[in-house]
């Protein structure tokens, strides 16, 4: 009875280890008020054993946090690279190349950026009886710099949405990326992609800019944006 206690004991002891070491395998990052964590974009990369992995991350409701996993089957990341976003805010990144010494947490205060305002135009004729809107993605290409690897492509983030009259015309206030500080050495790198969609938030188009205020067929990201500015409509996004 004796050794089976004690194998039991033995027993419990392990499951009570790695139930700590797993739940101690993760990265928070803690959302300063007002900033909602549902309102907050993170797209980020761990390092070392498993291979690279990128993705998002969701905050709960009433939750000041947001708390990400750093191991994957067993296994713990060396490091942890990441990119915040709330809109109306500036970028902020957060990096930890050695999991092992870091204290594993962050915190993200919105630092509120200056708005410039988008006007545009495009012709919705063949969408008419629709309610629509536009929204507007960062397509980050200074990720891959960041993360350090070469030609990477990670989702966009989502900067606003507005609706479109029925004339097609529509304002979206953007954050003046360009007063950003990363803007200079690192965040310049960047474009803006304006999806159209309908109510339901099914995307219909990408509206293509004239070539004058584009680049790689994106917005391109200025202080200050032309009176009104005609978009063309151009084939179903995914």
């Amino acid at each position: 009875m004796r050794r089976f206690g004690f194998i039991a004991l033995l027993l419990l002891f392990s499951v009570f280890a790695a139930a700590q070491t797993e739940k101690q395998d993760v990265f928070t990052i803690e959302i300063a008020s007002p900033t909602a964590p549902q309102n907050v974009q993170v797209r980020y990369f761990l390092s070392g054993d498993p291979a690279l992995q990128q993705a998002g991350s969701i905050a709960k409701p009433n939750d000041n946090q947001i708390v990400i996993k750093t191991g994957v089957e067993g296994k713990s990341a060396r490091g942890f690279r990441a990119i915040v976003f709330s809109p109306g805010c500036q970028y902020a990144t957060i990096n930890a190349d050695d999991l092992a010494s870091s204290t594993r947490q962050a915190d993200f205060q919105c630092q509120k950026l200056a708005t410039t305002p988008l006007h545009g135009k495009a012709d919705i004729t063949r969408f008419a009886g629709k309610e629509l809107q536009v929204e507007a993605l960062y397509q980050c290409n200074w990720a891959g710099q960041f993360f350090g690897v070469a030609g990477l492509a990670i989702s966009p983030f989502s900067v606003g949405k507005s609706k479109v009259e029925s004339d097609g015309t529509f304002a979206v206030d953007l954050p003046d990326f360009s007063n950003d500080p990363l803007w200079s050495n690192l965040s310049h790198n960047a474009t803006l992609i304006l999806v159209l969609m309908d109510a339901n938030g099914e995307r219909l188009g990408r509206l293509s800019a004239p070539r004058s205020v584009s680049r790689g067929g994106a917005l391109k990201i200025a202080p200050n944006y032309p009176a009104e500015i005609p978009f063309t409509i151009r084939s179903q996004v995914n």
